[in-house]
């Protein structure tokens, strides 16, 4: 079988420390997939407004097929446990495919592509975006067990030791998530991380995490 790329969606997320590890926990990132405008892509939207939210099937492409591994460690339990990667959401798949669930904002069509936005992504930016299906509730949200993950990541208090710049509710939710490597919790060093133009620097303090700088990058600079 030979899967066709349908765009590459654009994330806040040039790279892979600091994205969500699971979608619609950060509802500020923001999502856009462009696709051209022909009759095929126009149609193919036909109704897409009226869900709330849409199943992405994308490539976790950033994965080389030669790190592909049957027991991983998931970070929820801090590098202490390995569960087959059939019981967990790893990248670290044998074909590595990924689906996330997002919520729909708008589709736009314009002179020449057909844009759409959907919020609360866990992807990288360039990620291939492979199939868009509605989410359907009645079938896709069921009763079930998963006594591993029960609970929803916490999320910790975040503090500003500098200036907020306009993507603060962004950073917040980010931070708050505490994208550090599962056996690095207990390590109180600062930490970068690169969102959109944005690169920032926190720490955690206690039991909450305090924004130490950020700078946003001059166009052109390779710093």
């Amino acid at each position: 079988m030979e899967l066709e790329t349908l765009c590459f969606i654009r994330t806040p997320f040039p790279e892979k420390f600091g994205v969500p590890r699971q979608s619609l926990l950060a509802m500020d990132a923001i999502g856009e997939m462009v696709f051209p405008k022909t009759d095929f892509t126009v149609e193919a939207f036909r109704g897409i407004e009226t869900f709330s939210h849409l199943w992405l099937i994308f490539e976790f492409h950033q994965i080389s097929a030669d790190s592909v591994q049957a027991l991983v460690r998931p970070p929820r339990f801090e590098g202490k446990m390995k569960l087959g990667v059939f019981s967990t959401r790893s990248p670290h798949r044998p074909n590595r495919l990924g689906l996330s669930v997002v919520k729909f904002l708008k589709i736009e069509e314009r002179k020449d592509s057909v844009h759409l936005f959907v919020s609360g992504v866990d992807l990288v930016d360039g990620t291939p975006i492979l199939d868009i299906k509605p989410y359907i509730p009645y079938a896709d949200s069921v009763k079930a067990e998963a006594p591993l993950f029960a609970e929803a990541p916490e999320k910790k208090n975040v503090v500003w030791k500098c200036d907020a710049p306009f993507e603060k509710n962004l950073i917040e939710e980010i931070i708050s998530l505490d994208p550090r490597p599962g056996h690095q919790k207990e390590d109180h060093s600062s930490y970068g991380i690169t969102l959109n133009d944005l690169n920032i620097r926190f720490q955690r303090s206690g039991d909450q995490f305090e924004i130490l700088e950020v700078e946003r990058k001059v166009i052109g600079s390779d710093q």
